[in-house]
């Protein structure tokens, strides 16, 4: 079994609700949507905020 860590955090209550509408349509919740996102730039070692930190 692999290892799990718990991530908790606290943000604006009406911006969860409208991303889990939203993600709902595509079948997701913000759990799941949270989930993706994090084994995605751990698989890819990419991360779109990346650009944010390049050298101009």
């Amino acid at each position: 079994m692999m290892d799990q860590k718990l991530i908790q955090f606290r943000m604006d209550s009406d911006v969860a609700e409208k991303a889990n509408d939203i993600l709902k349509t595509q079948g997701l919740n913000v759990q799941l949507a949270t989930k993706i996102f994090l084994t995605d730039i751990a698989n890819t070692g990419n991360s779109p905020f990346s650009h944010l930190f390049d050298a101009k």
